[in-house]
């Protein structure tokens, strides 16, 4: 089963009540698989990231959003209580490569780093990375939707049946 929400990015209420959502999905469901209108390297950083002490990973993250909707301290939170409060949460990035030049690069660098490039992490990550590219270059929104559409279906299909949830702006 999937069960879509859609949002206005930025907004705190709405991420506030997206992460109420999400809370009862995780404890009365068992669901622990998230979707969410971010990069598949984005999302992968923040399952490292709730296995780890520090937010040194939300931080880089959040400051790569600078500039855009989701830049607001309210989507810290958001991330901040799913740590503290749905700690088997697995998040999962369909959409096209934003911050490719930032948190992707970074993200092949992690992989490089842990000798990771014969994994399929770093062949998606590469994949997604030319998909931001191509989208930037052209601007075609068709483009963005059939691919967030397969990024999906991509990750979907490796859950063998999970239920999960999705988080993902109206217009889409």
């Amino acid at each position: 089963q999937i069960f879509l929400y859609g949002e206005k990015h930025g907004i705190d209420a709405i991420i506030e009540r997206e992460f109420e959502i999400w809370h009862e999905h995780y404890h009365e469901e068992g669901m622990r698989h998230l979707f969410l209108e971010s990069p598949y390297y984005s999302c992968e950083f923040l399952n490292i990231w709730m296995q780890e002490n520090g937010d040194e990973i939300l931080d880089a993250i959040y400051e790569d959003l600078e500039g855009t909707a989701a830049q607001v301290p309210a989507l810290k939170d958001f991330y901040r209580k799913i740590k503290a409060q749905c700690p088997e949460t697995v998040f999962h990035g369909t959409d096209v490569g934003h911050q490719f030049f930032s948190t992707g690069e970074r993200f092949l660098e992690y992989l490089e780093q842990n000798n990771l490039e014969d994994t399929e992490q770093y062949s998606i990550t590469q994949e997604v990375i030319k998909q931001g590219k191509h989208f930037y270059e052209t601007s075609d929104d068709v483009y963005r939707e059939n691919k967030m559409t397969e990024n999906f279906i991509l990750a979907f299909d490796s859950l063998n049946g999970e239920k999960v949830m999705g988080i993902y702006g109206a217009s889409h």
